[in-house]
């Protein structure tokens, strides 16, 4: 009785969320790695445009969270014939639509300047590879203050760092002197995602492998500081972070498939999404349609209404979620 009650309570979590593409669609087509916003420059107030980029073939797609689309995920503006061959990982894009993409492959971040046109479709370049004449490892996720300045973690593929090898760091390029600079230093196990509040005053790192997330404040001299903002158990880590509104911060939470998982499964594994308070309460959480959960972020739907989106890999699938939902499932 008890494992029943659990499973229904599971699968009334689940239902919160909503599938934007079909799986039979996407199979054999992309292995969606990343999510980003890009702005809208529309004359006409439309919200910002939603892309995810594949890590087996490069491409940059555009989500059309439209009920009525024939196809949810298709080619949008952005065109990346011009991508050296690799393994992106994550993107995002500057507030003049410049596009910025994490490659495990190429160990670096390159980008692609805005277009004049519809289309933008320019070379890629790598921006940076290395800091004081090391490489890094892979870039793995990355993110805009509203300054301009660029965040990113540095983890390479899951297993190059770990806690018994935490060879992990944090970067950043600020605007003011297009330096890059570390926040953390080949010190962290495996850090993945990062968010950064809108005056960059305060930046989230997952720190996947040690199930937690960490806090940079920025102090009066200009230093970043570091603390654990919060400590997970169970699961396997944090993987994907998002900062709204209030301070919230949007946690997406990772775990490894089963092999042999079978659809009526009592005890399926299953990620989670939890939302944190500014206090770093607890104020929402759902288990996710799936394990692998590796990006989200934030955007609002066809009526305006505030949802968060993630990518789970094991589906192949982009799911959808009103905020207002996972916070009354607190």
């Amino acid at each position: 009785q008890g494992t029943t009650a659990r499973a229904s309570k599971m699968g009334d979590m689940v239902g919160v969320w909503e599938p934007m593409c079909k799986s039979e669609n996407l199979k054999g087509r992309h292995k969606l790695s990343g999510m980003a916003l890009r702005p809208s420059f529309s004359e006409v107030d439309e919200p910002a445009q939603i892309y995810v980029v594949a890590a087996d073939s490069n491409a940059v797609l555009q989500l059309d969270p439209s009920p009525h689309a024939q196809d949810h995920l298709a080619k949008g503006k952005i065109s990346t014939t011009g991508y050296p061959s690799g393994s992106p990982v994550s993107l995002a894009f500057d507030s003049s639509g410049a596009l910025f993409i994490a490659d495990f492959a190429h160990k670096s971040i390159l980008s692609q300047p805005p277009s004049e046109g519809e289309m933008q479709d320019g070379d890629f370049a790598p921006l940076v590879g290395d800091y004081e004449g090391k490489q890094f490892l892979g870039p793995n996720s990355l993110c805009f203050d509203g300054n301009g300045t660029l965040f990113f973690t540095d983890s390479g593929p899951m297993g190059d760092t770990s806690l018994a090898s935490p060879k992990g760091s944090v970067f950043c390029v600020s605007t003011e002197d297009q330096l890059l600079k570390p926040l953390a230093l080949e010190c962290l196990a495996h850090p993945s995602g990062i968010a950064a509040s809108e005056d960059g005053r305060t930046v989230y790192v997952a720190e996947t492998m040690a199930n937690r997330i960490l806090r940079f404040v920025k102090s009066s001299t200009g230093v970043f500081l570091c603390s654990v903002y919060y400590q997970f158990s169970g699961g396997f880590g944090p993987t994907a972070l998002a900062v709204g509104k209030e301070g919230r911060l949007y946690v997406a939470r990772f775990d490894f498939a089963k092999v042999d998982q079978l659809e009526d499964d009592p005890s399926p594994v299953r990620g989670k999404i939890t939302i944190l308070s500014s206090e770093a309460i607890v104020i929402g959480e759902s288990v996710a349609p799936g394990p692998e959960v590796v990006a989200l972020l934030l955007s609002v739907d066809e009526s305006k209404e505030e949802c968060v989106y993630v990518i789970e890999q094991s589906n192949m699938e982009i799911y959808r979620a009103s905020v207002a939902d996972l916070i009354d499932r607190a």
